[in-house]
């Protein structure tokens, strides 16, 4: 691979393709120059972006300070090897021009105010924990104090990079389809949920995978386990009355404001959470 940028002697932008890609290692462009080929044995991590950035990551990385891309790279490794979803590699872009935004703000002394925080504790608490984790590390550089409100910028934007779409208003999206469904249970089951109980976390998790399905119109889950039996599904609406209403009145919303139709099995996934929830 042809050197096409040297961003600074661990981190080169070179191509593949037509494609631009970030590649680093521990002094991998030292008395290189533009033009001269990488030892692959030397690339220890490459950050391959796809959409809009593919053409773009020159123009979006420089002038971005090297310690910025040695946070975002930490943040964006952290986040691979914490969670279980599959990260974008968007993310190391994202974050570096984020990041960057954010210090060049603070010497103007602007903050913005996150009004989606306190749904992303609630819906993402890992990502959000990360985004904790970030900020601490960039406070302790630079010697400055963010605030929670970054902390959920940061989660925001690793949100995104779980998703297949780049839209920058996915989170938004997300977090509101959630909110609109947990409403429907609410007021469906006359129920005051307790966040806190295991039954109610690991319908969290179902539904906010379910939702990202919903937003990118995607049948993966039908893929993957094929078409419901019958009279299994008869079975579970029978036995879980209450919990099976539910579910249709969330079909029904979400086939009338998404068009979007939710399969058999996937009704059938969420009546036996709700109903663990209606029995604890």
């Amino acid at each position: 691979m042809k050197i096409k940028k040297i961003l600074n002697n661990n981190v080169v932008i070179t191509e593949k393709g037509t494609s631009e890609i970030v590649v680093m290692g521990r002094g991998l462009a030292f008395g290189k120059k533009v033009g001269q080929e990488l030892l692959e044995s030397d690339v220890e991590k490459v950050y391959e972006l796809t959409g809009d950035g593919q053409n773009r990551v020159t123009e979006l990385l420089s002038g971005i300070p090297d310690e910025i891309l040695e946070i975002s790279d930490d943040i964006a490794t952290l986040a691979k090897n914490t969670l279980t979803v599959k990260i974008n590699d968007s993310l190391f872009l994202t974050l570096a021009d984020h990041i960057n935004g954010v210090i060049a703000r603070l010497k103007d002394d602007v903050m913005i105010k996150n009004f989606l925080l306190w749904d992303i504790k609630r819906f993402f608490p890992e990502e959000y924990a990360i985004g904790e984790k970030a900020i601490a590390e960039i406070s302790l550089k630079y010697a400055i104090e963010l605030n929670e409100d970054e902390a959920g910028f940061i989660a925001m934007h690793i949100v995104n990079s779980e998703l297949e779409s780049n839209n920058s208003s996915i989170v938004s999206e997300l977090t509101k389809l959630i909110e609109e469904v947990i409403t429907i249970v609410k007021y469906s089951l006359q129920l005051s949920l307790n966040e806190s109980d295991i039954y109610y976390q690991r319908f969290m998790t179902h539904l906010r995978f379910f939702a990202e399905r919903v937003l990118l119109k995607s049948s993966e889950l039908q893929e993957k386990t094929g078409q419901v039996d019958d009279a299994l599904y008869e079975m579970i609406a029978a036995k879980y009355p209450e919990a099976y209403q539910t579910t249709q009145k969330i079909t029904g919303f979400l086939m009338q404001t998404r068009y979007y139709d939710v399969s058999a099995d996937e009704q059938m996934y969420l009546t036996i959470h709700l109903a663990r929830i209606i029995e604890k």
